[in-house]
């Protein structure tokens, strides 16, 4: 079965129902009958519906469609909290705010041919519409009650298809994309539904001007590091059959060349869609294949939605929809072999600004967030067994790095291809003296603060056993790491970081103390 199959089997539950709430989208489109400030609001979000229906896969459609959400712009998009809040209250605006961001995400599902989603947000806005549209004095709290029934009723859906396109290969539409794709034309980058920017387009380009020796080469430094992964730490690989793929848009001719390398060692490719379901996303990091960021801040707005509806009862749904999504697809997640990925550095800096009007977790919800995601990850590790997996992260330079981006990425590639093997020897010296230690003194230079003690555990075999980690190219692209879990009691100390990204974020002189 192909997602064209997958699809036409769901589209046919949901396209009767598509169809008559159309009429009513198209009617609320051009004369909303609900009074201002709130007209406005159904008459943009209709007819962002409307261009979903009638969407085009090529640049004109792409610019319009993500335009209103560029920073020139995003200031007058109810997209936007804060000019939600100040045009329809703080009740209303920032409700009605995070249900046009997600509305606006069925761009990605239309796209594939899921008509799904487009048609249950569709009914969602009718049906808020009729609250204003019978009532002169509408209770805001009716409202929030609508979304959190809405996202408590779908939420088996949500968790299936997350789980579903994560782990089964038939989900192919991104996979056909990229093996039918002509990269040496931009055209194919409008397939996806994803926002295309200058990092993008360059990419492409200069990927396209690479002879095939090379791209052969950087995928096979790629691959063979994840297969190097699994020998290393003493896995079996041949118990797998899906590998999943994360990279960005513009590297598809190395992909196209690791799908065929990933096919030589049985593992059939999964191109996943990094998740944007409220209770999925981690804050702005994103994991999958991405496009461009129209404009970081919306994503930093809409990163906490999920306290619109986090709340015990929906916790318990999540985590059995979540159980249940794992149990159905339990042969293809003891297949899984772990994420193939590609990154990204060298974007212009963001500094994201924390505005009041967005959603936050309250302090209880920051705690059943956390236990849920604890949760999550525990039904997740016993079906994607972690001493059963591995994964490969490499990463390479984009176009906005700057003049010299040609000859960074020519460098980085070096880099990426060092002999493993004379490293891997490097650090069993560092290891071997380390290893004679009972603690590690850590100190910053200069104007660095850090001051460390690590406290090392006993070894009560040194010829068999180690408290070091030799990481090589393998699981992290380029060589290497040499690290360890310390004993807790009696680590203590300061970490100072002058500057680190975390998660798509610029942090400055980051200090963390650490006490046992």
């Amino acid at each position: 079965m192909s997602y064209k199959e997958i699809y036409e089997k769901t589209n046919q539950l949901y396209e009767e129902r598509l169809v008559l709430v159309e009429d009513r989208i198209a009617q609320i489109a051009d004369q909303p009958a609900v009074k201002e400030p709130f007209a406005q609001y159904f008459k943009d979000i209709a007819a962002c519906i409307l261009k979903l229906k009638n969407f085009k896969k090529d640049s004109g459609f792409n610019k319009e469609f993500y335009s209103g959400f560029l920073k020139e712009n995003y200031g007058k998009n109810y997209a936007d909290p804060e000019y939600a809040v100040k045009m329809l209250g703080k009740d209303y605006g920032q409700i009605l705010s995070a249900v046009y961001a997600k509305t606006a995400d069925c761009v990605k599902t239309v796209f594939q041919g899921d008509i799904k989603y487009l048609c249950i947000y569709s009914e969602l806005i009718v049906e808020l519409y009729n609250y204003f549209e019978d009532s002169d004095d509408v209770n805001a709290a009716e409202i929030k009650a609508c979304v959190y029934s809405f996202m408590h009723d779908y939420e088996e859906i949500f968790s299936e298809d997350s789980i579903g396109k994560m782990l089964d290969p038939a989900y192919d539409y991104y996979t056909r994309l990229v093996e039918d794709a002509d990269v040496s034309k931009d055209d194919y980058l409008y397939e996806y539904g994803l926002y295309v920017g200058n990092n993008e387009l360059m990419s492409r380009k200069y990927l396209a001007s690479l002879t095939d020796e090379q791209i052969r080469s950087m995928a096979d430094t790629y691959t063979e590091g994840y297969r190097i992964g699994f020998i290393t730490c003493n896995k079996d690989i041949t118990k797998k059959s899906v590998v999943q793929i994360h990279y960005p848009l513009g590297f598809e001719r190395m992909v196209k060349a690791a799908v065929l390398q990933f096919e030589e060692m049985g593992l059939k490719p999964v191109i996943y869609r990094y998740p944007t379901h409220a209770v999925n996303r981690r804050g702005s990091y994103r994991i999958g294949y991405t496009g461009a960021v129209a404009n970081p801040q919306f994503d930093y707005d809409h990163r906490q939605d999920g306290a619109l509806f986090l709340d015990q009862d929906f916790v318990q749904k999540r985590l059995r929809a979540l159980q249940t999504s794992y149990e159905k697809y339990k042969e293809l997640a003891y297949v899984h072999a772990g994420p193939a990925c590609i990154e990204v550095f060298g974007e212009a800096p963001f500094s994201p600004v924390s505005v009041k009007e967005a959603w936050q977790f309250s302090d209880a919800q920051q705690k059943l967030e956390i236990e849920m995601q604890n949760e999550a990850g525990q039904i997740t590790n016993r079906y994607i067994k972690g001493d059963e997996r591995s994964f490969t992260i490499i990463a390479y330079p984009v176009p906005e790095i700057g003049g010299a981006y040609e000859e960074i990425f020519r460098q980085i590639v070096k880099i990426n291809t060092l002999d493993y093997q004379l490293y891997q020897k490097i650090q069993q010296t560092l290891i071997d003296t380390l290893d004679t230690a009972e603690w590690v003194s850590v100190k910053g230079k200069g104007a660095n603060e850090t001051d460390l003690r690590i406290h090392l555990h006993t070894l009560t075999d040194p010829a068999k056993q180690s408290n070091f980690e030799n990481c090589v190219a393998d699981v992290n692209i380029p060589v290497g790491e040499v690290f360890t879990s310390p004993v807790l009691s009696g680590t203590d100390g300061l970490l100072h970081v002058s500057q680190v990204y975390l998660e798509g974020l610029q942090f400055r002189d980051l200090k963390l103390e650490f006490k046992d």
